[in-house]
């Protein structure tokens, strides 16, 4: 030790120097992991009966920012400066049968020891993905299903699902010229048949939310190219979004209103520079997306 994997001039292909090709994944992968300002009013909804703790919120958040972003630093520059030209897409991966530069000779327990953790860092990725992708899912299913769906559209399924009932019954059970209609059912059937159909609605758009991904996994095998793509959708959470809400926020509330949480950020000649960069991110990454596509084919 020290372990540095060797340079160019030592005839390998690290590069300890800027390298521009890599931009894309690099961007997209540290957007996506420090992405957390859509939970941020689940977050700050246990502090709603106490508004002095507000104040407290954006150091937490900037804590939170600082620490997270010291761990990606000091894992990903160690990962790169060991593993170097070989660094595969998913750093994991590099684990595989990594026995710390330890040969047979060593303490069959330290060896061991050593196996069951890169084991571990090796799995660990998947296992993590496989257990928080319903959960992703799951909450984007349902923003979905709360901004397309009002309570006429439920109306509607449950008219349509009682319609599909009668239908599917046999003509000598229903009685077709004597079926009531859907508002001369009872109150409770019409009750539990709009808690059925709001339930098949919400279903429906966990489906919208998880089935794209499961299909495009079966196209997109190569991971860095997952993470462009992800990237794409995290400049527009990250930047786009916020800053067309702040520019909405301002244009629409009162002359001189003020909420809680505004602040020196708030100022509407903020949200420019915010979109500049967005739209520079934004081209970057789907250039490289598009060079990631036509290399994953060729």
């Amino acid at each position: 030790p020290p372990f540095w994997a060797p340079s160019e001039q030592d005839g390998c292909q690290m590069s300890y120097t800027t390298c521009l090709s890599g931009f894309g994944v690099a961007f997209s992968t540290s957007l996506f992991s420090q992405l957390f300002q859509h939970s941020v009013p689940g977050l700050l909804r246990p502090l709603r009966d106490q508004p002095s703790k507000h104040s407290e919120v954006p150091k937490v958040l900037g804590a939170s920012l600082l620490t997270t972003l010291s761990f990606y630093l000091m894992l990903g520059t160690s990962a790169a400066s060991f593993f170097g030209a070989s660094t595969r897409s998913s750093v994991n991966l590099n684990f595989a049968n990594f026995t710390m530069v330890l040969d047979e000779s060593a303490p069959f327990c330290v060896l061991a020891a050593v196996k069951v953790a890169a084991s571990i860092v090796v799995i660990f990725p998947a296992l993590d993905t496989i257990s928080v992708f319903p959960l992703i899912a799951n909450t984007l299913g349902n923003n979905l299903c709360s901004a397309a769906v009002g309570p006429s559209t439920i109306k509607w399924c449950a008219r349509s699902l009682y319609r599909l009932q009668t239908l599917l019954q046999p003509k000598e059970m229903t009685g077709l010229r004597n079926r009531p209609s859907f508002r001369g059912l009872p109150q409770e059937e019409r009750r539990a048949l709009i808690v059925k159909s709001s339930r098949l609605t919400t279903i429906f758009w966990r489906l919208v939310a998880a089935l794209p991904p499961l299909m495009g996994s079966l196209v997109a095998a190569d991971l860095s190219f997952s993470l462009l793509l992800a990237g794409v959708a995290g400049v527009y959470v990250a930047f786009f979004a916020p800053s067309l809400m702040q520019l909405k926020s301002i244009t629409t509330q009162s002359s001189g209103t003020r909420t809680i949480f505004h602040g020196w950020y708030s100022q509407p000649c903020l949200c420019y520079p915010v979109l500049l960069f967005a739209t520079f991110s934004l081209g970057a990454v789907l250039a490289q997306v598009k060079g990631a596509w036509v290399a994953m084919h060729n």
